[in-house]
């Protein structure tokens, strides 16, 4: 019999409301708490672009959530991509249009995880887009599976950061209320905290899921 611990906590790390991403301007953030339990998550990560909800915020959206946990985290728009970072205290010199490398950095000091998110797009502000083949030491986990990613997308990532030693994580990139849960990463513990959350992605104890269109009807 094995003694390996089933991945069962479903975390969708890549969640945008309307609060702080003008873009997601039909997602209430209060209504978070109980989409998360209708979807049978156990938590999502509210990421929005370059702004980090303040735990007191963080913790006002977790007060009548049992079972399940909200918790706080960033994307930073860079000049290489977009990057979802968790675990950090503050957003002290990432500011939109930073490097890659000075993410990296900055993240490192804070003890918090570092995601390359949907590597394929390309936005106006990408100056220098980053490559595969160029991914720089301290990027812990690459975003193989979201609502912007289709299926050759998500096997290329895959591929490359299975040769590479990477991560692969899950987060549905939702600046909906329907798009929550439609990909996330399971987990063979619950995180208590987004330290811990960080911890759990930058060991790799992790794997990323598409979910099944009949857990998004529910």
């Amino acid at each position: 019999m094995s003694d390996a611990v089933p991945f069962q906590w479903r975390v969708d790390l890549h969640v945008h409301t309307r609060r702080y991403s003008p873009c997601a301007e039909s997602l209430d953030p209060e209504l978070l708490p109980e989409v998360v339990i209708a979807r049978g998550l156990h938590g999502v990560v509210i990421t929005e672009h370059d702004h980090l909800w303040s735990p007191e915020e963080i913790a006002a959206l977790n007060r009548n959530l049992v079972g399940a946990r909200i918790f706080g985290g960033v994307e930073i728009s860079s000049r290489n991509g977009h990057f979802l970072l968790i675990g950090l205290d503050h957003l002290d010199n990432l500011q939109p249009g930073v490097s890659v490398r000075r993410i990296v950095q900055e993240a490192k000091a804070q003890g918090a995880a570092v995601i390359w998110a949907h590597p394929h797009l390309e936005y106006s502000q990408i100056q220098h887009p980053l490559k595969f083949s160029d991914m720089p030491d301290g990027i812990d986990a690459i975003e193989v599976a979201s609502s912007v990613t289709v299926e050759s997308q998500a096997l290329e990532a895959r591929a490359v950061a299975r040769d590479l030693g990477y991560g692969m994580v899950g987060g549905s990139d939702a600046h909906a209320l329907a798009h929550v849960g439609k990909a996330y990463t399971l987990f063979a513990q619950m995180p208590a905290d987004e330290k811990a959350l960080a911890n759990a992605i930058c060991s790799g104890r992790c794997t990323a899921m598409f979910a099944a269109d009949s857990d998004l009807d529910r």
